[in-house]
């Protein structure tokens, strides 16, 4: 069988070769100068919101440890009065210390939120607007929206963490100071089969105020999560041989799926417009499966070469301790596995400040889980719909339905049990076979359409 399978692809490359010779063009050379220079200026305006960031919590930093200074100084002025028997004539002052603390939380509370919204509305601007190549605006969008999630985590972390030192109390009452990297992590299944050797992993601890610096902060930049910590567990080696043999497969995968778009997908999607336009629908469910073989290889190599290769490579730079970036997404028996287990640094985000902190508050699981997949197709829309100027709601739609699809292959693990199969042939066919194909060719006609009609 499996050499049929060979055999057969191998005939469809001799065929792609004689219909269509050689495709591939220099990286980069469709790309005008104009979007070059607007994509570099766009990334590189980003860090201000980061230095912005930084400012704002070092002012609510001085105002945390005055606030503390003078709760402390009241404590100790109203049990000296208590036991002198006396009034308690500080208590109109303790009480004013505590409001001026909740107003300290909520005024830098919505200069984080206007500092967010420029995260997001600058890039997205740039992309909808004045960056053409689609690829070069979605680069701006996602470099923001990762910033935009960092800064998120960072923002209510150190409102708790500022709430548990005023106030001396336990992080365990605060949802958003759940630990999500530790020791334990530190030598995940991602990546023990080629270590090289052994990278010992140690807790490195810092309490608050002391990790508002701007070192602090642009470690978590650069590190290879979505969820803030005061400090993250370190490893104590450089591992040259793992280190380059990431950057290795990075160059190799990318050249890859740069292969397989040029040569392969491109005139598939461009053969289909025809299609659309004379609703021949047979003859566009057959260029979906012609696109499903090419889109499922890019898309398999999309996520080795980003979550394996280079998360890993910028975790041994920065010597982070906690590798664990998805666990094993291929086995999934139901589509709700699925988006546990492919992409860790979002799904423990997702968890630890907007799951956890609604069933806090009475929300039923359900009615969270929905919040959280509302918020990841807004997500995806700007992701895909501003660099391609359409707002059309594929990807929101793509993201959205996901809720019934879970809701439907659940059933299926009680009723063929956990170890069945079918549960993962649904998600295969219904994600990467007919979803991820479906969704190009009908971007790639609507851009079509607009912007390549008439020339």
């Amino acid at each position: 069988m499996v050499l049929l399978l060979f055999g057969n692809n191998i005939r469809l490359i001799i065929e792609n070769y004689l219909k269509y010779g050689i495709l591939i063009s220099f990286p980069g050379s469709k790309v005008s100068k104009q979007d070059w220079i607007l994509t570099a200026l766009t990334h590189a305006l980003l860090p201000i919101n980061l230095f912005v960031a930084y400012k704002l919590e070092e002012w609510a930093k001085k105002r945390a440890v005055g606030a503390r200074k003078h709760r402390s100084e009241d404590a100790t002025h109203s049990g000296t009065a208590v036991a002198a028997g006396s009034d308690n004539k500080k208590q109109g002052k303790v009480l004013s210390v505590d409001e001026q603390v909740a107003a300290d939380q909520k005024t830098v509370g919505w200069l984080h939120v206007l500092n967010l919204f420029s995260i997001i509305a600058w890039p997205s601007f740039m992309s909808y607007y004045v960056i053409y190549h689609p690829f070069m605006a979605m680069s701006c969008l996602l470099n923001s929206c990762i910033l935009f999630l960092k800064m998120t985590s960072l923002a209510l972390v150190n409102r708790d963490l500022r709430a548990a030192y005023i106030f001396d109390q336990p992080a365990e009452k605060f949802p958003h100071l759940a630990k999500v990297h530790d020791s334990t992590n530190g030598s995940s299944e991602n990546n023990n089969a080629d270590q090289d050797k052994k990278s010992d992993v140690f807790t490195y601890d810092i309490q608050y105020p002391d990790n508002v610096t701007i070192k602090n902060i642009g470690y978590f930049w650069l590190a290879p999560t979505l969820c803030y910590q005061p400090s993250y567990p370190r490893t104590t080696v450089f591992r040259k041989s793992f280190f380059f043999k990431r950057l290795l497969e990075i160059v190799t995968s990318l050249g890859m799926m740069y292969f397989l778009i040029e040569q392969y997908a491109t005139p598939t999607l461009q053969n289909s417009v025809r299609f659309f336009d004379q609703l021949a629908l047979g003859a566009l469910l057959e260029r979906t499966l012609k696109l499903s073989t090419t889109s499922v290889i890019i898309w398999l190599l999309m996520f080795y070469t980003f979550f394996h290769s280079t998360l890993n490579a910028l975790a041994e730079v920065l010597y982070f301790g906690d590798r664990c970036f998805y666990r094993a997404w291929w086995n999934a028996t139901n589509l709700g596995s699925y988006w546990r287990l492919w992409n860790l640094p979002v799904y423990t985000f997702f968890k630890r400040h907007v799951y956890l902190p609604l069933l806090a508050k009475g929300v039923r699981p359900m009615w969270a889980s929905v919040i959280i997949f509302t918020i990841s197709a807004i997500l995806h829309e700007v992701l895909i719909g501003f660099p391609t100027h359409m707002i059309l709601g594929y990807a929101f739609a793509g993201m959205f339905f996901q809720i019934p699809l879970i809701a439907m292959t659940q059933p299926l693990e009680k009723w063929r049990g956990a170890g069945s199969g079918l549960g993962n042939m649904i998600f295969w066919v219904s994600f990467t076979i007919v979803g991820q194909p479906a969704c190009a060719l009908l971007y790639y006609y609507h851009w079509t359409k607009k912007h390549m009609d008439g020339q």
